[in-house]
């Protein structure tokens, strides 16, 4: 039996502190509602079945609010409590309000439409170290589009390799080199 937290609060206002999101929901056989308790527990404290360790403190702090239901347009609001997630972790955040809930047997369609993210966690991304004035006087490009490029293969050349293809990008005039979003500290090309 699943355990009840009940996630629905159309009367909460979002703190400042909260981080929100919105989604379009299209439920898969069950109502608007319960569609809504389904993704704000899978995406926060939720389980599938009754556990001990769930508290009152646990439920009272961590537990996220769905505080705007549009009926009509089917998209919903939820406010999630800051400490959910640990601050300058994006992996960490998306895996929470954009992962698991996307294979819910609960919705046919689900689609995260905006975040709307809490100081304390945006001050904890270092953000561009320049802006885009600083990169431009970096790079002595004032008036023309930068122009890059993705290292490719995405995944699996040795750093010496991923160093030429840069390198012979920027030498043929490309302002940027950019790695894809997949390649992290690998084995085989360690950061």
């Amino acid at each position: 039996m699943k355990q009840q937290l009940e996630y629905i609060n159309l009367k909460y206002k979002p703190k400042k502190h909260d981080l929100v999101c919105e989604y379009h929901v299209d439920p898969n056989n069950i109502s608007l509602v319960e569609a809504c308790e389904h993704i704000a527990a899978e995406s926060s404290i939720g389980t599938w079945t009754k556990i001990a360790t769930m508290n009152k403190r646990i439920a009272t702090k961590l537990k996220p609010k769905v505080f705007s239901i549009n009926k009509k347009t089917r998209e919903i609001k939820i406010a999630y409590p800051e400490e959910l997630f640990e601050a300058g972790n994006i992996p960490q955040i998306l895996s929470s309000i954009a992962g698991n809930i996307f294979g819910m047997k609960a919705v046919k369609n689900l689609r995260l439409q905006d975040i709307n993210f809490p100081k304390s966690i945006i001050i904890s991304f270092k953000g561009p170290r320049f802006g885009i004035n600083g990169i431009r006087k970096l790079l002595k490009v004032k008036k023309r589009p930068l122009i890059g490029t993705i290292v490719k293969p995405k995944v699996g050349l040795f750093p010496k390799q991923h160093a030429q293809v840069a390198y012979n990008s920027w030498s043929g005039g490309l302002d940027i080199v950019k790695d894809d979003e997949n390649l992290s500290s690998m084995k085989f090309n360690k950061f």
